[in-house]
């Protein structure tokens, strides 16, 4: 088996995403995910079931939703709702919360509030019952379970620093790792998720890792290093927030500058001058440039034991992108 390629993105109509997953499929992505961004995404559940209805084969996900607006328990039935519906390809990718949480002047969960949230997510979604509290009029605590949907279903977490690697390590299916694509992190990342399997009890080969950052291909590989840099200052912005552990002590004056001068107020590609996205930043968190450079990034992370990678193209050329990605390289990976 080559490697598994995932496409990421937003949706603001529903003609759009039906389009685009059946395309998806036809190219062979195995998976397509939607963001969860409300006020200026569809709703991605939503999405998700008119888009199964449509295909056959390729696999939804959320990446990522959250806990801060939407209850584990409504998660857990909304993602297996969407597994029946779709025959067992729903994926929940989940998140502490991000840009759609911080424009609404609200914050993201908590570690602990995280973990035990995903904790009974993933019971429920595993079939298992969960304990309840008593609430008010006396009404008795007990234990519940889901009773419908499609179980079970695979909960990823987003995760960048090494608490959250480590949460990913004791609870989840799998990781979506947004710390790109560089070999060097991809170990430390393995380190992190290894260390909270072992507090577990659990076998490290028991997570999966998606490996996610920006995609750009083109003839030109300049012009597609250059037409990426914009969307993905979001993603570093994002990383390092969390730790600058994993930046070499030579790029971190680069990575400092870059990360005062970023203003997440403003729409999601217009948030850093490009030119303060750096040649190590562009290589970290994307794999751009001509179809050849592109299958050699490919080749190296599937010798590093990667399987699952999920792709962001540009917003302004997405479905060129993926498109040229899905006859250009797919084929040949």
């Amino acid at each position: 088996m080559g490697m598994l390629f995932g496409l990421h993105g937003s949706t603001r109509n529903i003609t759009e995403a039906t389009k685009r997953a059946i395309s998806a499929e036809e190219l062979g992505f195995e998976a397509i995910f939607f963001a969860d961004s409300q006020m200026g995404n569809l709703d991605p559940f939503q999405v998700m079931a008119i888009c199964a209805t449509q295909t056959k084969k390729i696999r939804f996900g959320t990446a990522v939703t959250n806990m801060v607006y939407r209850d584990p328990t409504i998660l857990a039935n909304s993602a297996a709702t969407i597994n029946e519906i779709s025959g067992g390809r729903a994926i929940l990718g989940m998140g502490t919360g991000d840009g759609p949480v911080y424009s609404l002047g609200r914050t993201a969960t908590r570690l602990a509030q995280f973990e035990e949230g995903l904790r009974t997510i993933r019971d429920l979604v595993h079939g298992r019952s969960v304990s309840v509290p008593g609430g008010k009029e006396r009404r008795a605590g007990g234990k519940v379970s889901l009773s419908v949907g499609k179980l079970p279903v695979p909960i990823y977490i987003s995760a960048e620093g090494p608490r959250s690697l480590r949460l990913a390590g004791r609870v989840a299916d799998g990781v979506i790792l947004g710390t790109g694509f560089d070999l060097r992190v991809l170990q430390w990342a393995r380190e992190q998720i290894a260390q909270g399997a072992k507090e577990a009890g659990r076998a490290p080969s028991e997570i999966d890792i998606m490996a996610a950052g920006m995609i750009c291909v083109d003839e030109d590989g300049s012009r597609a290093r250059s037409l990426v840099r914009r969307r993905l200052s979001n993603r570093a912005h994002h990383n390092f927030r969390f730790t600058l552990e994993t930046v070499p002590q030579e790029e971190l004056a680069g990575v400092k500058r870059f990360m005062e001068a970023f203003d997440i107020s403003k729409p999601i590609e217009e948030r850093v001058d490009p030119n303060l996205v750096t040649d190590y930043l562009l290589q970290r968190f994307s794999i751009a440039g001509t179809p050849r450079e592109c299958i050699e990034r490919i080749k190296r992370l599937e010798e590093a034991g990667v399987r699952r990678i999920m792709l962001t193209p540009p917003n302004t050329i997405y479905n060129e992108v993926m498109e040229a990605w899905g006859q250009r390289v797919i084929p040949y990976c």
